[in-house]
């Protein structure tokens, strides 16, 4: 049966930023002008290093607005980005097998159900969760069940799930920390989490003219909307403070994995010509982590 919470619901992993955010890694306040990326400003905090878009970090604005999805914006994903996701999932599924026991799975950040459409061709249970109204919408109307809250109220029992995939998911989350503690108490011990986000390593070793179109032209990070920008050790951390051991960082995507997208056919073609001198310098794009649950000592 599908469950799909009625519009209104107030997700709990978007709460309204009122205030400095503190780094999930180090828990102080302490941010730093960084860079500006695409007119954004960048943070450093002054710490662990970690970088947060600054609007997000300083409390002046809230990601709540930026995912009710219109009916228009499916199609434009379709086009533009459904094509390269599904290699990307094509690619992880088989990994996840070796996590499998009672064969329980959950995406946080469903979306459209593309990803659950795989792993249920796969053999999974496959469950969503999705604050975008239209988004969960269309992925109920596919045969899975979709939450719209990401807090503790979903009704799983705590420890029942073999896997928690995040695509493209983690740096949109003002409350990252707690949303990862979430999937530590859903996952059975061994159980996996496997996240993929923009390699933020490419914020900070990309330099001259190429560097600087490969930052604001091309790199995956559209930084008015992620609050966090992660490198494989900041994540890394993160997630061992948390109770995961980290046993894979994939930075190895294949070519055909990148989107190339663009309001006109001059933005879609100079985004081209940047992306394929920066697969072929082997600047950093994106990376997948795969990290399982601390088993028990006792």
């Amino acid at each position: 049966m599908r469950e799909c919470s009625l519009p209104g619901v107030s997700p709990t992993f978007v709460e309204r930023a009122k205030t400095i955010l503190a780094c999930p890694i180090c828990k102080t306040q302490d941010w730093r002008y960084s860079q500006s990326v695409r007119r954004a400003p960048i943070s450093k905090c002054a710490h662990c290093g970690l970088l947060g878009t600054t609007a997000f970090v300083e409390g002046r604005s809230t990601t709540e607005e930026l995912y009710e999805t219109p009916p228009e914006h499916y199609a434009w994903y379709r086009q533009h980005y459904l094509r390269s996701r599904l290699l990307v999932y094509a690619r992880m599924m088989p990994r996840l097998d070796r996590f499998r026991q009672n064969g329980c799975l959950l995406e946080i950040g469903c979306s459209y159900g593309d990803f659950l459409g795989v792993a249920r061709a796969a053999g999974w249970d496959a469950k969503g969760v999705e604050i975008s109204t239209y988004a969960s919408q269309v992925a109920c109307s596919r045969g899975f069940t979709v939450y719209r809250d990401c807090g503790r109220e979903l009704p799983l029992r705590p420890g029942s799930l073999d896997v928690i995939a995040m695509w493209d998911v983690i740096e949109h989350l003002t409350d990252v920390g707690e949303i990862i503690e979430q999937c530590v108490a859903l996952l059975r011990p061994g159980g996996a989490l496997i996240a993929r986000t923009p390699d933020a390593r490419a914020l900070q070793g990309t330099t001259g003219f190429l560097g600087a179109a490969y930052r604001h032209l091309a790199y995956p990070a559209n930084t008015p909307e992620h609050v966090f920008h992660f490198t494989p050790e900041t994540l890394s951390l993160l997630l061992t403070q948390k109770g995961f051991q980290v046993i894979e960082t994939d930075t190895s995507g294949e070519w055909e994995e990148r989107p190339v997208s663009g309001g006109s056919p001059f933005v879609r073609f100079g985004r081209y010509l940047v992306l394929r001198h920066a697969y072929a310098k082997g600047l950093p794009y994106e990376f997948v982590i795969t990290a399982i649950k601390e088993r028990s000592n006792e």
